[in-house]
């Protein structure tokens, strides 16, 4: 135990590593504890030693840098990286659990980087891989070196494709996968998934196809039928225009814990499909933004055949329409119907509310936010929140 010294006084101070450990715990002020460091070696020492977080966000910030931190459990970097950074972070970091991997450059991030972080950091349980440059075998290679992975997150990447799926599939411990904006898949390759081992752990599944995917025809009903299979999903969000009602009765037929479906601009499912949740008995959340061709009647249906529901998100233009009025409702629906402004890219976020407990309105001007409060209890739904937006979550509360 390294013991810092000083005498005072002609006596002598001695602060061990580990109270001043203790310490650290009580400074959260950032700059505060950036302050210290710049002017107390043991302090500076000592809490790169105590960090288990750390985000670099800085292109000019060099990883070799990270032999401060040698106990990271979680890491995030938005700079590009390559091989030769993810085998210094397994190398250095060896604890590591969760981690996010960015990779614009102008070279695949290959299977060696990749392959050393599955084997290096044996707890490495979650994963995020952003960037258009990570390819099929370097995911064949973190599936396979990962022993314990739970969550695997793909953003903005149109190399992933159907045999990555199929990889996936025969994992049996993955409970978290999304696909967000990103990915060549295709019908084919959901079935791989839903026909797999991760079948029977999947919990929440997120699957947002790419703009340009879907004049090529992309995802259509025999993959939203496919993943009706996975029966342990409790969390579904389908961005998908190629689907219809068939995906969404056969996914209230056969997934019974499903509890959140957000089905945001699938404008091909009708209120057919809509209906089919009228007697689903796990439902707590449905997201119906950007559906057009169902009414405040088969809102209620839904209402009053769900015991378990809590909201029902509906576009905002609907609240012009006189049969979308307040005082038509049941008081069950107006317990779990909410109106929300559809969040477009570059335009503003604005939370309104039907729910008993009045609620302050609050303008979320990142591109896309949302936030909708559920219950008086003050708990509340966070949905695709971008980076460093959490700091409007002070503005709102309940009055």
């Amino acid at each position: 135990m390294a013991v810092h010294t000083k005498k005072i006084s002609g006596k002598t101070c001695v602060l061990s590593d580990d109270l001043l450990g203790l310490i650290l715990n009580y400074v959260t002020n950032k700059d505060d504890r950036k302050s210290f460091s710049e002017v107390w070696k043991q302090w500076l020492r000592v809490e790169g030693l105590n960090r288990s977080s750390l985000c670099v966000d800085k292109p000019d910030i060099p990883l070799p840098a990270l032999t401060r931190f040698p106990n990271l459990v979680h890491f995030e970097t938005w700079k590009h990286t390559t091989d030769t950074d993810l085998e210094f972070i397994a190398q250095i970091c060896p604890q590591i659990e969760v981690i996010k991997v960015t990779n614009y450059g102008s070279h695949f991030l290959g299977r060696k980087g990749l392959w050393a972080l599955g084997n290096g950091c044996p707890k490495l349980s979650k994963v995020s891989l952003f960037g258009n440059k990570i390819g099929n075998s370097a995911v064949f290679a973190l599936v396979n070196s990962a022993q314990i992975l739970t969550s695997l997150a793909f953003t903005c990447n149109s190399f992933i494709s159907d045999p990555v799926l199929r990889a996936i599939g025969s994992q049996c411990c993955i409970t978290t996968l999304e696909f967000t904006s990103s990915c060549n898949i295709t019908d084919l390759g959901l079935g791989l998934l839903a026909n797999g081992c991760v079948s029977k752990t999947l919990k929440r599944l997120v699957v947002d196809e790419m703009v340009d995917r879907i004049s090529d025809g992309g995802i259509t009903d025999i993959g939203g039928v496919a993943i009706s299979g996975i029966q342990t999903l409790r969390e579904l969000r389908l961005f998908l225009e190629g689907i219809s009602d068939a995906t969404i009765v056969a996914l209230a037929e056969n997934c019974p814990k499903l509890e959140i479906l957000d089905i945001k601009d699938c404008h091909e499912v009708r209120r057919d499909g809509i209906l089919a949740f009228s007697s689903h008995q796990c439902s707590k959340s449905l997201v119906l933004l950007g559906l057009w061709d169902f009414d405040l009647f088969d809102v209620e249906s839904i209402a009053l055949g769900c015991p378990s529901l809590e909201s029902v998100v509906v576009d905002s233009s609907l609240r012009v329409d006189p049969a979308w009025s307040s005082e038509l409702m049941h008081e069950h629906t107006k317990k779990s119907h909410q109106v929300l402004d559809s969040c477009r890219p570059f335009f503003f976020g604005i939370q309104f509310s039907l729910l008993m407990s009045e609620l302050r309105i609050s303008i979320l001007p990142e591109a896309g936010s949302v936030l909708v409060f559920l219950s008086a209890t003050g708990s509340f739904l966070c949905n695709c929140f971008p980076k460093d937006s959490y700091q409007n979550l002070d503005s709102l509360a309940i009055q």
